[in-house]
């Protein structure tokens, strides 16, 4: 099987979180020590994050595909963004490459469809929120995303944002991810989707539905398509 290639660095803790998952979902269906071929292209974050708030986000999506485009000469066979985020940038990135790129869309949708689910939560950042990219991918697979109501999602972000990327998690920012479970939760979702690779960083956490960790299944589903072709 050619090298699994991941865009890293957004940040560089759910990059890690990446790497180790799919290192151990490799051995888990192979056996000790079969773990995965990989290549990593790490970015360096606060320069990205600085172009994403001055509105820039063509100079990003060019440095996401850039990096693509690293991986694919490396040998890649294949590009995950290590970010949902990130993204926004899918339709630049498929342009600068010839190899797949693992959609996190189309990784959830497939989840959702295994446990036959059509009406979902969705937590992430506001960006992922706001974009409808995520959303999107599962509505043309008939599933329905429940987004947090706004000020909830921005409570949500700064919590990823301030706390998340730089490693860290309050007893309030514990809580505020709670109160949004609850929230979609009591809005009919069958269960909620971590639409930000940082919020599998939680887990395992007690909730009133389940929980769908995004990494896992972004990995799982790349891991399956790459099997496919080997």
């Amino acid at each position: 099987m050619r090298p699994v290639g991941l865009v890293g660095g957004m940040s560089w803790r759910s990059t890690a979180l990446y790497y180790r998952m799919l290192n151990e979902m490799s051995e888990a269906r192979h056996g000790s020590l079969e773990n995965t071929a990989s290549i990593v292209v790490t970015l360096p974050f606060a320069p990205l994050v600085a172009a994403m708030e001055r509105g820039d986000s063509d100079a990003v999506s060019s440095r996401i595909a850039e990096a693509a485009s690293q991986l694919e000469a490396a040998g890649a066979g294949c590009v995950l963004l290590t970010a949902f985020t990130a993204h926004f940038a899918v339709d630049v990135v498929r342009d600068a490459i010839s190899i797949p790129l693992i959609d996190v869309g189309d990784a959830l949708a497939q989840v959702c469809r295994d446990r036959k689910l059509d009406r979902v939560g969705m937590l992430g950042t506001t960006y992922t929120l706001e974009s409808g990219h995520v959303a999107g991918r599962l509505a043309a697979n008939g599933i329905e995303a429940l987004l947090p109501e706004p000020k909830l999602a921005t409570r949500v972000n700064a919590m990823i944002q301030g706390e998340l990327t730089r490693g860290s998690l309050s007893e309030t920012g514990g809580g505020i991810f709670d109160e949004a479970v609850d929230h979609l939760a009591g809005r009919g979702a069958q269960a909620v989707a971590l639409a930000c690779t940082e919020l599998p960083l939680l887990l395992p956490r007690t909730s009133q539905v389940p929980l769908i960790d995004g990494v896992e299944a972004h990995v799982a589903f790349a891991l399956s398509a790459m099997e496919k072709k080997a």
